[in-house]
């Protein structure tokens, strides 16, 4: 097995990290945790564009260069700089969106694998509004469900409808929320995991490789697809990996990335 680490990027009390972390650890397997604030206070040496790569030495003592990484498991959330924490808001919003481009760069700049990769200058991206993955799960021959995107809860305008997702507003969205009614206001649906290449969950493999192509289409790694029959219904860019047989999964994925990687 490669000496290199996985690195895992995510909030200290993401137990889906703790889970697979120690899953690989038991497979022997050298593991790097790190969130939002362990990388805030690191020292960062960053010169991708002379041929240097990125060398971080973290507050504890740990140093991280890119040549120890093998791939990153990317399952950031949220930036929060606890140096700026009682800073004005005009300041806070400027560190965090200089922190977010030098993330991004980072992890743009690495030559293995990613998962999920940072869009733009968004390290923790796959923040994906619905009309958009909706779009490409159509192209990509997939049967998506209608949905109805509202500004205003007055007036009944969602009566009948049930409200989908469950955030405090839809993923990447900036309305009141987005419901679906008829078939589609139930809450169970069938969970289908896509990691890398295998799609798991589903019966029906012609679905199961569209489900591979429509993740890669929206340049993740891994996702949790909900679907109500052959109907897609939702999106989970950053599923929770706390039961044993997904982690397992995202663990085998992970390994196998890691033995390809340049």
């Amino acid at each position: 097995m490669s000496g290199r680490a996985v690195l895992i990027l995510a909030a200290p009390d993401d137990v889906s990290s703790e889970v697979v972390g120690r899953g690989l650890r038991q497979r022997g397997c050298p593991v790097l945790q790190a969130s939002v604030a362990d990388l805030a206070g690191a020292r960062w040496l960053h010169s991708p564009d002379e041929g240097g790569g990125t060398t971080l030495a973290f507050a504890d003592g740990r140093v991280l260069d890119d040549a120890g990484i093998g791939v990153v498991l990317n399952r950031l959330d949220a930036l929060a700089l606890p140096a700026f924490a009682h800073a004005e808001v005009v300041d806070r919003d400027y560190a965090c969106a200089e922190f977010a481009a030098l993330l991004s760069s980072w992890l743009n700049s690495l030559k293995v694998p990613v998962a999920n990769p940072a869009p733009g200058d968004n390290p923790y991206g796959a923040a994906l509004h619905p009309l958009g993955w909706h779009a490409q799960a159509a192209g990509q021959g997939i049967a998506v469900a209608d949905f109805a995107v509202v500004s205003s809860l007055r007036g009944g305008a969602c009566a009948g409808l049930q409200r989908v997702g469950g955030s405090a507003y839809p993923r990447g969205s900036d309305v009141a929320g987005w419901y679906r009614g008829g078939d589609f206001a139930g809450t169970d649906l069938q969970w289908a995991h896509v990691f890398g290449d295998a799609c798991f969950g589903l019966d029906e493999d012609e679905l199961g490789a569209r489900s591979v192509a429509f993740v890669r289409s929206l340049g993740l790694g891994y996702a949790a697809l909900g679907f109500r029959g052959a109907c897609l219904v939702e999106l989970e860019p950053r599923p929770p990996l706390n039961d044993d047989a997904v982690a397992g999964l995202c663990i085998d994925w992970l390994l196998r990335a890691l033995e390809a990687a340049p």
